[in-house]
């Protein structure tokens, strides 16, 4: 048996790098297949095969800040990447947008046209604006829009609210498209402002992680992907538990905690990350920003 068995095979290799090249390879960013996401992809890849009908269904894929809303989206791209045609015409089977910072119409297609990478003017009329980003996702036959930070929505006044929403169902009508939003909790509040409009977002939870089988699955799976040339053993009762309490419970707490203390493990030549590892970050969770900043 190799030393190394604790790792998976594409990450053996990584050990013989120098020092600053392994923990350069430590902080990147790795794909885990964990249950929900897997859930998470599996619905996507279903409302993206939906026939085109009167009345598309769309999702809403909802979670706390940090707990891999974007890291599923981009999966999700990955698997359905833009690709060319034999004239050259590419394809979009998926197109990404983040929501402007407040619900205005004029700023939302040129979002749009920005993250589809088109030439346009700022002060583009908003009807010129809509005709291009509809005739470009027509062209690109785009068969699902997402739209990130959908919880933006909410920092508009009522009557811009419900502008943007009838924005938003118009396009999904007018091009039979599916759209998903992405957004925190507020994202489910923002949405009821138009009834009908919710009532086609079908809700996808990413809840916080509870310390449970499935948290300790997920700890076993980013292990044997640390290159770390000892196991850390996280799964173990006392580190599963200090984990979960500096993660806060999602997933994006928990890969830079895990990425800090691989580098300290590399750095100070322990090989391996224990309590007295986790100790010496200096960490603050996600939830807890906000009472550090009122104390510097």
């Amino acid at each position: 048996m190799s030393d190394l068995d604790h790792l998976e095979p594409s990450i053996r290799g990584a050990m013989s790098l120098p020092t600053e090249e392994r923990i350069a390879f430590a902080q990147q960013d790795r794909w885990i297949g964990y249950t929900k996401a897997q859930e998470a992809l599996r619905t996507l890849s279903d409302l993206l095969a939906h026939p085109r009908t009167l009345r598309m269904p769309n999702l809403l894929l909802v979670g706390e800040s940090g707990n891999g809303k974007t890291t599923i989206i981009d999966k999700f791209r990955e698997l359905h990447p833009v690709v060319s045609q034999p004239g050259g015409e590419p394809l979009v089977p998926v197109a990404t947008m983040g929501m402007p910072s407040e619900p205005v119409e004029a700023r939302f297609w040129t979002e749009l046209l920005l993250a589809l990478k088109i030439a346009h003017r700022d002060s583009d009329p908003v009807q010129r604006k809509k005709n291009q980003a509809h005739s470009i996702l027509t062209y690109v036959q785009c068969r699902m829009l997402v739209i990130d930070e959908i919880h933006n929505l909410l920092y508009g006044h009522a009557r811009q609210q419900r502008h943007f929403l009838g924005v938003m169902k118009n396009l999904s009508n007018d091009l039979k498209l599916p759209i998903v939003a992405v957004g925190t909790r507020d994202a489910i509040r923002a949405l009821h402002t138009d009834t009908q409009l919710s009532s086609r977002f079908e809700p996808f939870g990413l809840p916080r992680w509870q310390l449970d089988a499935e948290f300790l699955r997920l700890l076993a799976s980013f292990e044997r992907l640390l290159p770390l040339a000892k196991p850390s053993n996280l799964a173990s009762r006392e580190l599963a538990i200090k984990l979960h309490g500096m993660s806060g419970g999602t997933i994006g707490g928990l890969a830079r905690i895990l990425k800090r203390a691989t580098v300290q493990a590399i750095r100070d030549r322990s090989e391996q990350i224990t309590l007295k590892t986790l100790g010496q970050l200096d960490w603050v969770k996600l939830s807890d920003y906000g009472k550090q900043a009122q104390t510097l």
